[in-house]
């Protein structure tokens, strides 16, 4: 479903599918927490997942290439680099609070996130002009360079070298990791 919304972003806006997901992802979230059963439970991630598809790599990438025009690329690594590393804050900090509240007050304290950040940034933070033609010539322009350069890459010997190289180490990588599982499954019986 992101990847379907990332695609479509244009028609609606950046702006409007990323808040709208944000905002489905506050009684999404609130379901999860408070759910009274398992159905309520299976509802809200449900409902956290339409959020997600709204939110994660798919339209954030279609709103930064929309609206970062030339810088684009700055903005994609940035956010590539800072997602990568929020599991780091996030990961622990989730688990602080599950040792110290629980998991269902762990959720509602966690849901302060979208309501108190996202919400805000997503409806102010993409409230941007369209980059202009003149900037979109540029942009086509940039394009067509560094795919030329990307041609010039790909048929360079350091890169047809390094592609032999993970192409004869696969299937011994392979034949490992079957291995493990192997031995895995061995060692439970």
């Amino acid at each position: 479903m992101g990847i379907w919304v990332g695609r479509h972003i244009d028609a609606v806006g950046p702006r409007r599918v990323m808040t709208a997901a944000s905002l489905i992802a506050i009684p999404g979230v609130g379901t999860v927490a408070l759910a009274p059963n398992p159905a309520a439970f299976y509802a809200g991630w449900m409902l956290t997942g339409v959020a997600m598809a709204g939110t994660l790599y798919p339209p954030a990438f279609a709103a930064l290439t929309h609206w970062g025009g030339v810088r684009r690329v700055r903005a994609l690594t940035t956010l590539t680099l800072v997602a990568g590393l929020a599991s780091t804050v996030f990961a622990p900090l989730a688990s602080v609070l599950d040792d110290w509240l629980g998991w269902r007050h762990a959720y509602l304290v966690l849901l302060a996130s979208p309501v108190l950040i996202t919400v805000p940034l997503h409806w102010w933070g993409l409230n941007h002009p369209r980059r202009t033609s003149h900037a979109a010539t540029h942009h086509h322009a940039m394009a067509t360079h560094r795919t030329a350069q990307a041609a010039v890459v790909a048929r360079s010997t350091p890169f047809l070298l390094l592609m032999l190289a993970n192409a004869l180490t696969g299937p011994g990588r392979l034949r490992r990791h079957h291995q493990l599982r192997c031995r895995c499954w061995s060692s439970r019986a």
